[in-house]
């Protein structure tokens, strides 16, 4: 599987991504591989990115908790540490803060002379194709873990493919974690683990 990212100028429509995950056949574009601005991005093929059309959506309309510990923030991430965590700044200049994704675990890359898990270099790819592009990030109920993280929704546009989160479990990239409060979309997200788990989805046939 080829994990090239395509590069564009920052603020440019630019794809990312490929893999194999299923389709799921409810959600994604459906005209020949372009962005619906309802549906956002497939759970297949590369991701649409497009920092303009990010910026102009209203951030009150995309998922969040249901008394969410702070409003949404847009920003950009500067750097990727694995496929679930992220350093982020708020376009604002407000926020420079190291993000974890809420709900989601990916494999580990090597560490502290642990070798990488199965698919953590894969997942950390997929991911590194936000770098440099804005993104919105919204909250549940608990804002930061144990180790002060700033634990966030990621969405790459208003569709319901353009929740990252989604993005990572169907495509086989990460398997869901709930911890604490922030829980307002474990059902869906243990809905789209399944259906990559039953597509044989990235990690799903390269590690079991």
């Amino acid at each position: 599987m080829s994990f090239a990212l395509a590069l564009s100028l920052a603020g440019c429509p630019r794809h990312v991504g490929g893999g194999d995950a299923g389709t799921d056949a409810g959600d994604g574009p459906r005209d020949g591989g372009g962005y619906d601005p309802v549906l956002g991005n497939a759970f297949d093929g590369p991701l649409l990115l497009d920092d303009e059309r990010l910026a102009r959506i209203d951030p009150s309309g995309l998922r969040a908790g249901p008394s969410p510990c702070r409003a949404p923030i847009r920003g950009r991430l500067y750097r990727v540490i694995d496929g679930d965590t992220f350093l982020f700044t708020a376009a604002d200049g407000s926020i420079d803060a190291r993000v974890r994704m809420i709900g989601v675990d990916t494999p580990e890359l090597a560490h502290d002379g642990m070798p990488a898990q199965c698919y953590g270099t894969e997942a950390a790819a997929f991911t590194s194709g936000l770098l440099d592009r804005q993104v919105w990030l919204t909250f549940d109920a608990d804002c930061t873990d144990s180790f002060g993280r700033m634990l966030a929704y990621v969405h790459v546009g208003a569709g319901s493919g353009d929740f990252f989160q989604r993005q990572l479990l169907r495509r086989g990239f990460a398997r869901v974690l709930t911890i604490g409060g922030n829980r307002q979309y474990r059902a869906l997200f243990e809905e789209d683990e399944s259906a990559a788990m039953g597509a044989g989805a990235g990690l799903w046939s390269a590690c079991f």
